[in-house]
């Protein structure tokens, strides 16, 4: 598992000291901390609860994981300059907002995404995507 996939103790504190006023975001993170910091485990329990079914397209990679398979779902907010912006500069309860705003997922859903992209990188993931 990479490191932009995994959250030490230390990281799920500190994110939890920066969403303390949202609700469903700390609920994702005590699912976070209960997965051993794994966000693939805790983004595939949280999507499921929230009835959100991520399918696999044929002759898709097998190995894509769900963080990016949420986060392609919402690929034209995620890559826009202003929410890449903000993620850069450490504003993550914005991008948390920016998601959940969007329709596309729920906060408690978007919280692991947008971790996900700050560790992963958000520009490279959307060079890469």
């Amino acid at each position: 598992m990479s490191d932009a996939t995994r959250l030490t103790p230390e990281e799920i504190q500190s994110y939890q000291e920066l969403f303390k006023d949202y609700p469903e975001a700390l609920d994702a993170l005590d699912l976070i901390n209960e997965s051993d910091g794994d966000l693939i485990e805790s983004a595939n329990l949280l999507a499921a609860e929230a009835g959100i079914e991520i399918s696999s397209r044929k002759g898709e990679d097998k190995d894509v994981n769900i963080l990016d398979k949420l986060a392609q779902k919402c690929r034209s907010v995620i890559c826009d300059d202003d929410f890449m912006d903000d993620l850069m500069s450490g504003l993550l309860t914005a991008g948390v907002a920016t998601l959940t705003v969007s329709g596309q997922i729920p906060q408690a859903v978007a919280t692991p995404v947008v971790i996900y992209l700050t560790k992963k990188g958000v520009k490279i993931w959307c060079q890469s995507n």
